[in-house]
């Protein structure tokens, strides 16, 4: 599990996918830690197709075939219209949560992220619960040369 990981995360909304501008957003993952079921990380986005500014931290563990992580970037990154226009703020980017399965070789994993649900307001009074996103991932191990 100690390593380097590669991979990319996409939104299952096309719209939103279509403003990022990117079919997929790629990313590096390293594992600094494990235990045996815990480990902890770090994860840069590849901004260069649309991801997020910074190094974030992962804390996560594993059950079986099946990983679990939650994602930490200290600067919130959004897109504030139609056309893909991104606004970076110092206060930290809600968690996001991370689940997987491991292929059976334990070289790659596929899985979901999403947000947790968070509360809205229509009409700038009623509160409605809502995910702001949600989307699938693919990651894989680099082989040391």
């Amino acid at each position: 599990m100690i390593g380097n990981w590669l991979g990319f995360y996409r939104y299952n909304n096309k719209h939103i996918q279509k403003i990022k501008g990117f079919d997929k957003t790629y990313f590096s993952l390293t594992i600094n830690s494990f235990d045996g079921n815990n480990f902890k990380g770090t994860v840069t986005d590849d901004t260069s197709t649309g991801g997020m500014e910074g190094t974030g931290e992962v804390i996560g563990n594993i059950e079986n075939e099946k990983i679990f992580f939650r994602k930490f970037m200290h600067k919130k990154t959004f897109i504030i219209d139609t056309k893909g226009t991104r606004k970076i703020s110092d206060v930290p980017h809600p968690t996001l949560y991370y689940s997987g399965t491991f292929t059976p070789d334990k070289m790659e994993i596929n899985g979901d992220w999403k947000f947790n649900y968070t509360i809205g307001f229509l009409f700038g009074f009623i509160p409605i619960p809502y995910r702001p996103a949600k989307g699938t991932w693919n990651i894989h191990l680099v082989k040391d040369k």
